[in-house]
């Protein structure tokens, strides 16, 4: 099984970069949470709690609980870059391609080689459009 983890490791790393570069940026340029945001935070908190009460977890699990912590790849992209994926390039178009892959990682699948090239493209991609928000908030 060490070479599926092997296989499996580096796109996993990747789905967490990809997440945590959005966070940073909105961290960093001090993004406003909308209040479906606010709500989705709210209700990822409360079911921790209940799954730590059930699991007799006391300790944290979490380095940062901040808010961001608990919004996934569409809320967070949505947060930094809504715009009309048919249209224009945005991070939503990115997690739309991005989740159906992210999730069955998550879920300890093992992916295919087409998949992990997707997922590694979609990352890419993630990095460039972070790099092309920056660049367009200086002018």
């Amino acid at each position: 099984m060490g070479e599926d983890a092997k296989f499996n490791i580096p796109s996993y790393a990747e789905c967490f970069i990809s997440e945590n570069l959005i966070r940073k940026y909105i961290e960093e340029n001090q993004v406003p949470l909308t209040d479906k945001a606010k709500e989705e935070i709210e209700k990822w908190r409360e079911r921790e709690k209940d799954r730590k009460n059930k699991g007799n977890i006391s300790i944290a699990i979490r380095k940062q609980s901040t808010g961001l912590s608990y919004l996934d790849m569409d809320k967070l992209a949505n947060l930094v870059d809504k715009k009309d994926p048919i249209i224009e390039a945005c991070l939503a178009r990115d997690a739309k391609e991005y989740k159906p892959i992210r999730d069955g990682l998550a879920h300890t699948a093992l992916l295919t080689d087409s998949a992990k090239q997707k997922l590694t493209t979609v990352y890419e991609n993630i990095k460039g459009r972070i790099k092309t928000l920056l660049s367009n908030k200086d002018k």
